[in-house]
């Protein structure tokens, strides 16, 4: 990979991130996600009925899976949040207490900017939009029978969107933490120099 690649890999993933912060003000609105989930689903034209309850009974475990992750990413978030906010409230206090007009000012605006941008991505990823298709049971009433071949085919074709959801959330989550971490640090040299 080259550094141009490189350094748009990382604006675009900049972007993202920034669109889950800017939705904590917009509710509601779709977020960009990450393709994480590539693999285009291929016709399920000559599969048995054995082999289509194979696919519901998957696509249905797959479909738990995925709320269960952001769930648990939406836990951890959560956990982040809290931390960070401690860790905010503690560098705001030095830097109240401090007085200091020098480099070190600059240092704890620093530091409290990279903690508050940590933290909107935490909120981002409790509060923004989660994008998840499911099988409607209502239009799948109105379908020919047998609905097996019909719902076997909906779930190769809609989890999808599921996995970029969950995949989106925890690398939002992981960049949230890397501003949090890097603003708490730059908050301690800001108190030890």
């Amino acid at each position: 990979m080259t550094l141009r690649e490189t350094a748009k890999g990382f604006r675009r993933g900049q972007g993202i991130y920034f669109a889950h912060v800017i939705a904590l003000t917009t509710p509601g609105v779709e977020t960009p996600q990450y393709k994480a989930h590539a693999t285009e689903p291929k016709s399920l034209d000559g599969w048995s009925s054995q082999d289509r309850a194979l696919m519901i009974e998957e696509g249905r475990r797959q479909a738990d899976r995925q709320l269960d992750d952001l769930k648990e990413v939406r836990g951890r978030a959560q956990w982040l949040f809290t931390v960070g906010v401690a860790v905010t409230v503690a560098i705001g206090g030095v830097l109240r207490a401090d007085r200091s007009t020098d480099g070190r000012l600059v240092l704890f605006v620093a530091s409290l900017l990279m903690l508050v941008y940590g933290l909107a991505g935490a909120a981002g990823i409790m509060a923004a939009r989660a994008d998840f298709n499911t099988i409607d049971t209502a239009v799948l009433s109105h379908k020919p029978l047998p609905t097996e071949r019909y719902l076997a085919g909906a779930y190769s074709r809609i989890l999808g969107e599921g996995e970029n959801t969950v995949a989106t959330r925890i690398t939002i989550f992981r960049q949230a933490v890397v501003w949090i971490i890097a603003g708490g640090y730059v908050g301690l040299v800001a108190t030890l120099i």
